[in-house]
C-alpha cells in the first residue's frame, strides 16, 4: 500500500529552468490523496545535492537554505512545507541516492511509520528507479511510465484506490485542465477502476453536464463522454459505452462476435435494446 511518495527535483519536476507543465496541478492533487486507512497521502521531495567535505550543522543547513531557493525560484516550495519535513537532500543523509540510508533518513524527518515498500519512487533516472526496485518501493519513471504531468494523479490514485470518489475528482482535475475545455465541478455517481460519472462546465458560470470517463488499465484516462443535453446517463449506458471503448460490443446483426468482442446488442420480449455476455474472454 502506497502511503509515501518521494520525488526527485532535477528532470524530473522541473527542467532546471522551470517545472514541467501541470507539475503543479498535479502536486496539488495528490498532496491532498488520501490512503487507504484514510490519512492524507505524504510526500516528500529526495534530492542528491551538495555533499561537503566537512559537514557541520552549520555547513549542513547553509547548503540546505541554497536549495530552497532553488524551491522558491522554481515556484514549488509550497507544495512541501514545512520544508524541514517534507525535503531531505543527500547532504543531510552523508550518501548520495540510490543508497537506502538516504531514503530512510527522508521517512524519519517525515515522521512516517510507512516503510521503504510504503513508498512510490518518482525520478527520471532509470538506475535510481531499478535500485529503488530491489529496495521494495513502488516506482513511476517519468519519461518511460509517464511523459505527461497531468495523468500523474490518475497513475496514482489507480495504485491507492481506483473506487475512491474524492481521489479521483482529484486526480481528473489536472487532466481535464490538460486535455479538454471542460472544468470538474464533482462526482455525480458512481466510480470505479473503469469507470466514473461526473459534471463538468464548460465555463465559469455555465451550467453543470453530467459525464461520464471510462479509465484504462493503468488508470489513464481512455474515453470521456460529455452530455451537452444534460441527461444523466444509467449504469447500462455507462457500462454500454466502456465495451464500445474497448471493443467488446458486437451488433445484434453481426453473425458471429469480432475478435475481442465478449458482449453483444440483443432485442429483449419488450423490443428494447439489451446487452447480452456472449463469452468471458477477449480471445
Amino acid at each position: 500500500m502506497v502511503k509515501v511518495v518521494l520525488f526527485d527535483l532535477g528532470d524530473t519536476l522541473a527542467d532546471g529552468a522551470r517545472p514541467f507543465p501541470y507539475v503543479p496541478q498535479a502536486l496539488s492533487a495528490i498532496r491532498r490523496f488520501t490512503t487507504a486507512s484514510g490519512a492524507l497521502l505524504d510526500t516528500a521531495l529526495v534530492s542528491d545535492f551538495t555533499m561537503p567535505a566537512a559537514p557541520t550543522p552549520a555547513r549542513v543547513a547553509a547548503i540546505f537554505a541554497d536549495y530552497l531557493n532553488e524551491l522558491d525560484r522554481l515556484g514549488l516550495r509550497g507544495f512541501f512545507e514545512p520544508v524541514e519535513r517534507h525535503v531531505t537532500l543527500s547532504t543531510h543523509a552523508g550518501v548520495t541516492k540510490p543508497d537506502r540510508h538516504v531514503y530512510e533518513v527522508a521517512l524519519r524527518r517525515l515522521c512516517s511509520d510507512a516503510r521503504l515498500a510504503d513508498c512510490l519512487s518518482v525520478t527520471e533516472n532509470a538506475g535510481h528507479i531499478a535500485a529503488c526496485r530491489d529496495l521494495g518501493m513502488q516506482t513511476l519513471q517519468f519519461g518511460t511510465d509517464f511523459t505527461d504531468w497531468s495523468e500523474f494523479a490518475l497513475l496514482v490514485r489507480h495504485q491507492l484506490d481506483p473506487a475512491d470518489a474524492d481521489n479521483t475528482l482529484l486526480a481528473l482535475t489536472p487532466w481535464l485542465a490538460g486535455h479538454t475545455d471542460v472544468r470538474i465541478v464533482d462526482i455525480g455517481g458512481p466510480v470505479s477502476a473503469r469507470s466514473a460519472r461526473i459534471h463538468v462546465r464548460r465555463s465559469a458560470q455555465g451550467e453543470p453536464l453530467p459525464a461520464v470517463v471510462t479509465f484504462d488499465p493503468t488508470g489513464r484516462v481512455d474515453t470521456m463522454d460529455v452530455d451537452d443535453h444534460g441527461s444523466d446517463p444509467d449504469e447500462r449506458e455507462i457500462f454500454e459505452r466502456s465495451l464500445r471503448a474497448h471493443g467488446q460490443l458486437a451488433e445484434a446483426d453481426a453473425e458471429e462476435l469480432p475478435p475481442g468482442a465478449t458482449h453483444r446488442v440483443e432485442t429483449d420480449e419488450k423490443g428494447e435494446p439489451t446487452i447480452v455476455r456472449e463469452r468471458f474472454s477477449a480471445t
